[in-house]
């Protein structure tokens, strides 16, 4: 039986509207699944995050990487329907960069389909963006992407719709009372535009072509670049998704692709250390138009037996610790320079820190966005458990052939916590208690120890595997340890980036 014939019977039997988003930081390879799932696809439909979200998937050899288009686009030739859902904040640039590069490739677009309702990404967002990053010094490690800042203007009641820049009228009068706003912010933060001007010379803001000395932005220039430029690239695209995604919902098959990770979506993450959106089921579905109890099936990436995070924030488990962290936010750092400064790397050293970058190599982890390399951690149980309160325990394990050639593996069964006495409410957490579920406060995990089972590795190449059973035993015995003491069910595994590099576990609800 075909790859695509054993999911559709043994996990996609019966259902019409399944999600697919991630239970850790983000970059777990949910892409690579959204792809797959695309065959049994009549619509796939993204609704959080905006350019700030990478997904790479590897076809043949080759790798696409999508910002904004979701990455069912490459099935669009087969009659699906892509959607940019409401949720998004979208970049019009972005989304005319991807269309060129799916020109080049030869590539269809005819089915894809963005929201009237998204967001509107203006040059200002993306300006204010990296002032405020310049003056705290990369402290949270945003993408620079205009994100946070154009999410803002929705609570502030002063946001722009995509469906502006097709009412030059409207877009101008909205884009003066906007731009007022960013003005008197950037007169506190960069009163002599030194900055503003700098930034303003990146190809992001076309090269130069958004600045007035005089005024700081050219109105002008922005309204034509968006109400003649990218309205007359994307306009025919532009419509009411929503509506047409509630009259899909049970009569199509609707694959819901998610974007960054739980452990960073504003409503569960740590704050300050998160996204602007709410990247669980919840925000997902709303962002689509949708209810969470449309769909049918969750499916929470998982990278095991380590997991990664870009940026800065807690991360008990981390390969190396405070090193680590500072390490992977050094200026201009990359995978070749650190292989070059650390070359007796080796996945089973005895320096931690050493251990994290041979595991970063093998699993090519870094940041399809930034580029920068992400810090690398043990698999932590604690965290798992927290997101699969909201997003479900049916799980999808990847990268687990990074560690074929590991001596033994540890998991974070659990933390001791070791800070000061903290109030939690009536209850007074102390030295000492043990927490099995990560909570949602960033103090706390901070002052959170892992407690480490240990597990004997495999010792052996698995990305040729086709079968559960063929797996290694003590494989299979991680796989297990994770689901028994996680509480979820394992419904597929990864073992490398390709799509035949997967291995149906069994179907939902069974034995």
């Amino acid at each position: 039986m075909s790859l695509d014939s054993l999911i559709r019977s043994k996990v996609l039997n019966g259902k019409r509207t399944v999600a697919i988003v991630c239970n850790q930081f983000g970059d777990t390879g949910k892409g690579k699944f959204i792809d797959l799932l695309s065959t049994w696809a009549d619509v796939i439909a993204r609704g959080t995050g905006g350019a700030n979200a990478g997904h790479t998937i590897k076809i043949g050899g080759v790798e696409h990487i999508f910002h904004l288009i979701p990455s069912g686009i490459l099935h669009d030739k087969d009659g699906k329907y892509n959607i940019i859902g409401r949720g998004v904040v979208l970049d019009p640039r972005v989304v005319v960069e991807e269309l060129d590069l799916l020109d080049k490739a030869g590539l269809s677009y005819d089915l894809l389909r963005l929201s009237m309702n998204a967001k509107l990404v203006l040059p200002q967002h993306i300006v204010i963006d990296r002032v405020r990053e310049a003056k705290t010094g990369k402290e949270i490690g945003t993408t620079g992407r205009g994100i946070g800042p154009c999410y803002e203007d929705q609570t502030g009641r002063r946001g722009l719709t995509l469906n502006d820049i097709l009412n030059r009228d409207i877009f101008v009068r909205k884009l003066k009372r906007n731009l007022a706003h960013y003005n008197t912010v950037l007169s506190a933060l960069d009163p002599d535009m030194q900055n503003t001007k700098k930034i303003m010379e990146h190809e992001h803001l076309a090269n130069g072509a958004y600045f007035s000395q005089t005024r700081r932005f050219d109105l002008d220039a922005i309204v034509e670049m968006y109400t003649a430029v990218y309205a007359g690239r994307i306009g025919s695209m532009i419509t009411d998704v929503e509506a047409r995604l509630r009259d899909f919902a049970g009569k199509k098959k609707i694959l819901l692709e998610g974007a960054q990770g739980y452990l960073l979506s504003v409503d569960y993450g740590f704050h300050p250390y998160v996204t602007s959106s709410d990247a669980s089921i919840e925000g997902l579905a709303k962002g689509v138009g949708l209810r969470v109890q449309d769909a049918d099936l969750v499916l929470g990436i998982v990278k095991a037996p380590y997991m990664t995070r870009v940026g800065a924030g807690p991360f008990p488990t981390e390969y190396g610790g405070e090193r680590s962290e500072k390490h992977c936010q050094g200026e201009g750092m990359t995978l070749d320079r650190e292989q070059a400064l650390y070359p007796d790397n080796a996945l089973n050293h005895d320096d931690e820190f050493l251990r994290g970058i041979a595991i970063r190599k093998a699993g090519s982890e870094k940041g399809a966005t930034t580029g920068r390399p992400r810090r690398v951690g043990r698999l932590d149980l604690p965290l798992l458990r927290y997101a699969a309160q909201t997003n479900g325990n049916k799980v999808i394990l990847t990268k687990l052939d990074v560690f074929d050639e590991s001596d033994a593996i540890e998991i974070c069964k659990a933390y001791v916590y070791k800070g000061p006495a903290y109030r939690m409410g009536k209850y007074t957490l102390k030295q000492g208690h043990i927490l099995f579920c990560a909570p949602q406060d960033p103090e706390i995990l901070k002052h959170s120890i892992p407690i480490y089972g240990k597990l004997p590795g495999w010792k052996q190449k698995t990305s040729d595997i086709k079968t559960y059973a063929a797996l290694p035993q003590k494989m299979r015995d991680l796989v297990e340890y994770i689901e028994r003491k996680a509480k979820v069910e394992v419904v597929m595994i990864s073992l490398g980036p390709e799509r035949e590099q997967t291995i149906v576990r069994g179907g939902i609800g069974s034995d």
